[in-house]
């Protein structure tokens, strides 16, 4: 047992880290505290970086696909008043907070770690996806969004998330293949 432990360090030690992350993320807009996301996201990603990474430019290229891909969806998703976020830009309303982007990138370090043995699984990576709804629900609890009340804002979550995990994957997949 503890061989098997010492053996899954990285992707348990990456999957806890996220975890951290998440909550601080997800905890910034109701504690008001702006630099608390991008604090933790940069601690986390300098400790994944130096002791779990090991493809560490295809990791950095992935975490910056995906915060881009964060601003397309959580942006899309506040512009269709799907979401609405709390702890946003104020110049900038409908853009996806710092907090979430935050999230996105941590996320993105758990594509080849704790998410690995999804890899090449493709309907189970897109019913993962599905589930998504749950985490803003999550948020919800918190604070940190609403969720405009309408049950096509949960099917629409679902299937961008859906989308996204997959192309996540295919785009880390094809980094580290390369």
């Amino acid at each position: 047992m503890i061989n098997f432990i010492i053996k899954q360090r990285g992707p348990i030690i990456n999957y806890f880290g996220f975890s951290v992350v998440w909550i601080c993320c997800a905890s910034t807009p109701a504690l008001e505290m702006p630099l608390l996301a991008p604090i933790v996201t940069i601690i986390f990603l300098l400790l994944h970086f130096s002791i779990i990474a090991y493809n560490r430019d295809k990791e950095l290229k992935l975490i910056i696909f995906s915060v881009l891909l964060g601003i397309v969806v959580d942006s899309g998703f506040a512009i269709m008043n799907i979401v609405q976020y709390n702890g946003v830009i104020g110049a900038i309303p409908n853009f996806a907070p710092i907090w979430i982007l935050c999230m996105w990138a941590g996320f993105a370090s758990q594509v080849n770690y704790a998410m690995k043995y999804l890899r090449g699984k493709y309907p189970l990576i897109g019913f993962y996806g599905l589930l998504a709804p749950l985490a803003y629900i999550g948020g919800e609890k918190i604070n940190a969004v609403t969720i405009v009340p309408e049950n096509s804002s949960y099917i629409i979550i679902s299937i961008t998330w859906s989308i996204s995990f997959l192309l996540l994957f295919k785009v880390s997949e094809y980094l580290m293949n390369e």
